[in-house]
């Protein structure tokens, strides 16, 4: 038995190719100069099992991914990184880039705008072939991981690969967290996504949608606590067990058996920084490390908004620990 592992994680490898401060974000066809040029690791999934691993501790988080040795060393950027944060990387393929046929790692271009509003170019890159048999190949894994576990997910790879993770966490007793971060319009119809595509919510424990991903998923526009309220049984009616909705500056809402929270977001101060780069993919890792360390999901959540919180005000990808968050303990609970 795996005695340390407790968080598994597959996704895409990204590095973040970052303009930060510009003027505004573009329209078709338009041109500004100005802002700050950044690199840094990227991926939803990544940033969640780096982030994770910073609030756990090294040997707890492990990730299962591809990537290919480019001829700029842009792969090193997110793999060194989750090696110095103490992520198992021993499943994450790394490719030859002639024998890949000259494919690149993954690549996000991100503008960042003056007030933090940001956009977001994903070019999957090798991350496009992380197939269902590299999940199959990590399926030891998953038999040894400490249970309680958990599988994090985004939705920034291949639907079929998605769905090979939730049946092999299924398997082995290990609860589904789902950030469905990377869900794109297309996959809409008519009142709700196409369920029919991805896994039934029946295998996850708890989805955590933005409010632009929870309007697609249930056609409801997210403008407040009611608005999520509404959205949320319409995702508790497919079987998930909790539905946690963030909202930006507004907080989060919060439902599942017993529970109808709006949380709101705590007040930070000491930085003038403000990039929303991260902060979803912050709060699902908190979420999931603190119900590892035993919090209840109102515990868990409150501790994710803050930490999300935090990180808006950094610049870039910078996870945020235990310290951050509770500076005069590690538990307020």
């Amino acid at each position: 038995m795996n005695k340390d592992l407790r968080i598994i994680v597959p996704g895409g490898l990204n590095t973040d190719l970052i303009g930060l401060g510009v003027d505004r974000l573009l329209g078709p066809g338009e041109l500004t100069l100005g802002g700050a040029f950044h690199v840094g690791p990227g991926g939803k999934a990544r940033n969640m099992a780096q982030m994770a691993a910073v609030w756990l501790g090294p040997g707890k988080v492990a990730m299962i991914g591809k990537t290919v040795r480019d001829p700029y060393g842009l792969w090193k950027v997110p793999l060194d990184a989750l090696k110095e944060t103490g992520v198992n990387t021993d499943s994450v393929q790394i490719l030859d880039f002639e024998q890949s046929g000259r494919k690149f790692p993954g690549i996000a271009l991100i503008p960042v705008d003056q007030s933090g509003k940001n956009q977001i170019y994903c070019l999957p890159g090798i991350n496009s072939e992380f197939g269902p048999a590299d999940i199959q190949a990590a399926e030891e894994m998953f038999r040894t991981a400490t249970k309680p576990a958990y599988l994090m997910l985004a939705l920034e790879i291949p639907l079929e690969t998605v769905n090979e993770a939730i049946a092999s966490a299924r398997r082995h007793g290990i609860r589904v967290i789902l950030d469905p971060g990377g869900i794109g319009t297309e996959r809409r119809s008519g009142a709700g996504v196409e369920t029919h595509n991805y896994a039934s919510l029946r295998d996850v424990y708890l989805i955590k949608p933005n409010e632009f991903e929870a309007e697609i998923l249930t056609g409801v526009p997210i403008t407040g606590y009611e608005s999520a309220a509404e959205a949320a049984k319409g995702l508790l009616n497919q079987g998930v067990q909790y539905v946690m909705i963030t909202h930006g500056a507004k907080g989060a809402y919060l439902f599942g058996e017993g529970i109808s929270r709006h949380i709101l977001v705590p007040e930070i101060s000491g930085s003038e920084v403000h990039d929303e780069t991260g902060c979803g993919d912050q709060v699902t890792a908190t979420l999931t490390a603190c119900l590892t360390e035993g919090l209840s999901i109102e515990q868990a959540a409150e501790s994710a908004v803050r930490a999300g919180t935090i990180q808006f005000h950094r610049k870039g990808i910078q996870p945020v620990s235990k310290e951050d968050v509770f500076p005069d303990s590690f538990h307020i609970f």
